[in-house]
């Protein structure tokens, strides 16, 4: 089975707070399918920074996506984050901000796995 690992990063550029990842770590949907943790990703190279750490959310294939963003809405919803998260794959970039509808999920969903093929099994940008 392939593993897809999505980023997520707040539409601003904070760091996603913790809470999102104990919500996925603990919501019932997403046992079996997915596990989020921090990655740390050092800045590249001729560039200034610190570490960064992003929120990783890996799921055991394209078909777990809109499952995954479900979950996301659902947090994003319950806090009334009215500038959502961002989720990345790839290429893709999707912005979740906890009013969305199923139709809109399924075409989230979609973009996301039109972008799965061109970084590579298992990787995110």
């Amino acid at each position: 089975m392939t593993e897809v690992r999505l980023r997520i990063v707040t539409a601003t550029g904070a760091k996603v707070p913790d809470g999102l990842r104990i919500f996925l770590s603990r919501d019932p949907e997403l046992r079996g399918i997915g596990r989020a943790r921090w990655a740390s990703t050092a800045p590249k190279e001729g560039q200034l920074g610190d570490a960064l750490d992003i929120l990783t959310l890996v799921v055991t294939g394209t078909l777990a996506l809109p499952s995954a963003i479900e979950a996301v809405k659902r947090w994003c919803g319950s806090r009334g984050m009215a500038e959502g998260v961002e989720i990345r794959l790839g290429s893709q970039r999707i912005t979740v901000n906890g009013t969305e509808d199923p139709a809109e999920i399924r075409h989230m969903a979609d973009l996301l796995k039109a972008a799965y093929p061109e970084s590579g099994p298992g990787e995110a940008e």
